[in-house]
């Protein structure tokens, strides 16, 4: 069985909506991991945990929303972005973005 075959398994058994729900919890968990590391009381394993968690639900949210290829350029824009802000143009000398090929 693939991740396909899971994640669309559990979008037709749970429906939109509730998974939908399910997305908001897990991101949540994963900000209060996040705040208790934050804190000293936090484990890198709980962490990992809910990274795997949301990682699983923006899987689902991609099937539900049907927009991997939009959330794609949305990640090159933002990862461009940030790019920029990194490492600023100065004049004649600006950075190839990170992911121009040439």
């Amino acid at each position: 069985m693939t991740n396909y075959d899971i994640i669309t398994a559990a979008i037709d058994k749970y429906g939109v909506e509730p998974q939908l729900i399910v997305a908001i919890e897990e991101l949540s968990e994963l900000q209060k991991e996040i705040t208790k590391y934050l804190r000293g009381k936090g484990s890198l394993d709980h962490i990992a945990e809910e990274m795997a968690d949301v990682r699983i639900m923006l899987s689902q949210m991609g099937f539900i929303f049907d927009n991997f290829e939009k959330v794609t350029e949305w990640e090159g824009v933002k990862l461009n972005r940030l790019w920029k802000q990194i490492h600023p143009c100065d004049g004649d000398s600006c950075p190839i973005r990170w992911n121009d090929e040439g």
